[in-house]
């Protein structure tokens, strides 16, 4: 009895300093993630969707939107911190790093504590999370809302209580309420309900009707709100036509490229063990991450989609790469230490490097509209005209109204010099690489702007394999030369 007692309080002993150990490493990568995070936070310009977001997100509640979450939080940061790239991002900042413990605490309660510790490692050094937590857009809020959700719902599977079927309810109302592509995770719910039962594995106790129906038929229910025009017409103004060209090999390509090919390949192999072992966690994370994937690519050829609409999804890719890097340590720590920390340090090296691009050479992935917009404010006169992409976005910077927009502009050249030669108006383009190349693909504007124009100064920056330079031109209005009137040389006979 004495020595049963003993192990029973070395184990608790034993297990006492594990968990220590736990909480000191998570709280040492929670404080590098809060590094990263705020790092630059207010010097990256914002680029277009985020003014969008910011302006908007002023008059909120007067006007509400199809996302109103994260309107909120930025009206109130604003409101709290002043107006500015800082203050519009610190909510998500804040959300993006309160996500690592939620990670950890996920992946540890599915697969064990080393992949709890390996997946929030990941997504510390994450470049992709970076950019959303540093962005006023929805993105890093989603991440962890959606990611909530599908481990309510997992749980509530497995441990049968009800209690995790409403609350994956609610999160998920949340996540779409946030951003509404999160819809496409009720896909991945409905796929994994399915073909569970086909699996040769023992189905879990939560797998009945009372936790499927109590989560589903709110959503089944909601679906009657598509019969109203209004909503359908509210709804499709979200997404768009696809004039920007996007096609289902270019989702792939930023998907791959977003979470870095390292990364992809050992989140790949992470659905191979979870299927070889008939894991059903892995099974899960599998159509948590492909099934809104599949979505997104069958409907891209019609409404205007990107890859960074799933970054809601990143959180499975996130632990099945953690749940690879972890059974290949523990598969091969047998024979070599060295060789069993490879997989783990070669998705290290990928990741940092990939945020030292990220902030040292890329600019944070943006256009520099602050600092383009900054060297040509005291020299614009008020009767210049302004032309932009992005009509809001010199609107924010040069608290100019009324600039004109790139795209009406290529579209009327003549109409529109031969307008601005009227009004003897001098002329600034203030342009990044990426909207002119989509706008003139027959190059004919460019052609005129090089003819007509000076260059006054660019701003380069190659972020995410793209020119994102902005370049500023300035069209002189000239004065037109008359003919001199020829002297009357007629002899007046009567003189």
């Amino acid at each position: 009895m004495l020595r049963s007692s003993t192990l029973s309080y070395n184990d608790r002993k034993q297990d006492m300093a594990s968990l220590f150990e736990e909480i000191v490493i998570l709280i040492i990568l929670i404080s590098i993630a809060s590094v990263l995070r705020f790092w630059k936070l207010g010097e990256w310009s914002f680029w277009a969707d985020e003014i969008f977001s910011v302006q908007d997100a002023q008059n909120f509640p007067e006007s509400l939107t199809i996302n109103p979450i994260i309107y909120a939080l930025i009206h109130w940061t604003t409101n709290a911190f002043g107006l500015s790239e800082w203050s519009a991002r610190l909510g998500p900042c804040i959300i993006g790093i309160i996500s690592l413990p939620f990670i950890y605490l996920i992946a540890r309660r599915m697969f064990g504590a080393q992949v709890g510790v390996v997946s929030s490692l990941f997504l510390v050094f994450h470049p992709w999370h970076i950019y959303w937590s540093q962005n006023a857009r929805a993105y890093s809020l989603v991440f962890f809302l959606a990611g909530l959700s599908a481990y309510c719902f997992y749980e509530a599977i497995e441990s049968n209580k009800l209690r995790y079927s409403i609350l994956s309810l609610l999160l998920t109302m949340l996540s779409i309420a946030s951003y509404l592509h999160c819809v496409l995770i009720l896909p991945a719910f409905i796929i994994y309900v399915i073909i569970l039962p086909s699996l040769p594995i023992t189905l879990p106790k939560g797998f009945n009707k009372r936790i499927l129906l109590t989560f589903f038929v709110p959503f089944i229910l909601s679906l009657s709100v598509l019969f109203i025009p209004t909503v359908r017409e509210y709804i499709y103004s979200g997404w768009g036509s696809n004039e920007w060209g996007r096609n289902a090999l270019y989702i792939l390509f930023t998907i791959g490229y977003s979470l870095g090919i390292p990364f992809t390949v050992a989140s790949i192999i992470g659905v191979f063990h979870s299927f070889a072992y008939l894991n059903r966690g892995g099974i899960f994370l599998m159509c948590y991450a492909i099934v809104p994937l599949i979505c997104l690519l069958a409907i891209s050829p019609f409404l205007n989609v990107a890859g960074y609409y799933l970054f809601f999804t990143m959180p499975a890719y996130l632990i099945l790469a953690g749940l690879c890097a972890s059974e290949a340590i523990s598969f091969m720590s047998r024979d070599s230490k060295v060789l069993s920390s490879a997989v783990i340090l070669i998705l290290l090296i990928f990741l940092i490097s990939q945020s030292y691009l990220y902030f040292f050479v890329e600019n944070g992935g943006r256009e520099k509209w602050k600092e383009a917009f900054q060297s040509i404010s005291g020299k614009i006169e008020s009767d210049d005209v302004v032309v932009v992409p992005m009509p809001r976005v010199a609107e924010y910077y040069l608290q100019k109204q009324n600039p004109q927009q790139l795209e009406k502009v290529i579209n009327s050249i003549g109409q529109s010099q031969n307008q601005w030669n009227e009004n003897k108006q001098d002329v600034w383009f203030v342009i990044d690489e990426p909207s002119v190349q989509v706008l003139d693909p027959q190059h004919k504007f460019r052609d005129w702007l090089y003819t007509n124009c000076r260059l006054i100064k660019e701003f380069p920056v190659y972020a995410r394999v793209m020119d994102r330079t902005v370049r500023i031109w300035h069209l002189d209005y000239i004065e037109p030369i008359t003919e001199p009137q020829q002297a009357d040389t007629t002899i007046n006979q009567s003189y």
